[in-house]
């Protein structure tokens, strides 16, 4: 199916204002489409710009909370009053006139009034936009900060959400196949989890679209973000294109997320990284010729090396309990609270006690 072997992607790094109420929304909008205008950093007004060269952009990636500021700590029905948009809705008309404009994907991430808002849920959905302005893939985030985080992964409601979803791991972890290869996403938290990619190398994808991680974790001595994102291009032959905020404007630091964005080849090396908070357009080519000919060298070719039958056995009991809002409310942090699983580890001698136990633990 692929179009194009050899195109040009873009991370789009973006000043960011936290959504204290609906216009806030549009106003964080508005600057995204006006970076769109500029990304390859020579100001477009016409398709043709993006097609005339020998790696035409095909490809924007947009960060997490891309328009919607996520601040963290504001309570649940702020998220449905002022904060949560349909996919697709009135906001993703706009960039649809974009990817129209410039004959490109544009992929990014929002907390998403799914249908399933009835029972009292919402998702943070990665999504891509097709340059027609369909939107032909959706991931909700399965790996959500319950430190941080009020949106439901689908482990969260498991059964409802096969009921409506199917239960393949395409239904959890989907792989679309474009004019510009297979592509996959995950977001933010699910990069500290070698799996999640690991569901989409497996499957294929040949780009891996994984936005935003916040500090301290992008900047020396951790550089988390840099190590991860580099490890998964590398242990799944893949290119992965992270996308970060410039700044955010909010009652958190400026540079909670001082940039960082970065793309990485499949042989996990950094091609483009933008080493500095505020607005950024980074770009890098995609080579997927060189990809798929790297693919059939048996050389370090880990999808294909693994022993999945012994690798089974990590996961043969359950750790993190599944359906655990079909019957509670999603509403508090502390109903997605890790605490319990902590203790268990403790109980089973799988983790060690310190010599002092916390009183948090007790």
């Amino acid at each position: 199916m692929s179009k194009y072997d050899i195109f040009t992607a873009v991370a789009i790094q973006p000043e960011i204002k936290t959504v204290e109420k609906r216009s806030d929304i549009q106003r964080n909008l508005q600057r995204i489409l006006e970076l769109i205008d500029v990304a390859p950093q020579t100001s477009p007004t016409a398709k043709e710009t993006y097609e005339g060269s020998w790696a035409p952009i095909k490809l924007i990636s947009l960060p997490e909370f891309f328009i919607q500021g996520h601040e963290g700590n504001w309570p649940y029905q702020h998220y449905l009053d002022e904060v949560l948009i349909e996919l697709p809705g009135e906001e993703t008309e706009k960039l649809a006139k974009k990817a129209k404009e410039y004959d490109i994907y544009i992929a990014g991430c929002a907390l998403e009034r799914d249908e399933m808002i009835k029972d009292g849920y919402f998702f943070n959905t990665h999504f891509i936009m097709a340059p027609n302005g369909e939107i032909i893939h959706k991931y909700r985030k399965i790996t959500v900060a319950t430190h941080y985080e009020l949106a439901v992964s689908p482990h969260d409601i498991y059964d409802k959400y096969v009921e409506k979803y199917g239960d393949s791991l395409s239904s959890f972890f989907p792989v679309t196949e474009t004019e510009i290869g297979k592509i996959g996403t995950i977001t933010c938290m699910d990069g500290h989890f070698p799996e999640t990619a690991r569901a989409l190398g497996v499957q294929g994808a040949e780009i891996i679209l994984h936005p935003l991680l916040v500090e301290p974790l992008m900047s020396p001595p951790y550089e988390t973000w840099q190590m991860m994102n580099r490890m998964r291009a590398w242990e799944n032959v893949c290119y992965v294109i992270s996308a970060s905020w410039g700044l955010i404007n909010g009652r958190r630091q400026k540079t909670f997320a001082p940039g960082k964005s970065m793309i990485s080849d499949y042989n996990g090396v950094v091609t483009a990284y933008a080493d500095y908070p505020g607005e950024a357009v980074i770009s890098s080519v995609i080579n997927l010729e060189e990809l798929r000919r790297r693919r059939t060298d048996p050389s370090r070719n880990f999808p294909t090396l693994l022993r999945s039958d012994i690798y089974r056995k990590i996961y043969e009991k359950e750790i993190y309990p599944s359906n655990q809002f079909v019957d509670c409310s999603p509403q508090t942090r502390h109903a997605r609270d890790p605490l319990h699983i902590i203790k268990k580890y403790l109980a089973e001698g799988i983790y060690k006690a310190p010599s002092k136990t916390p009183d948090y633990l007790k």
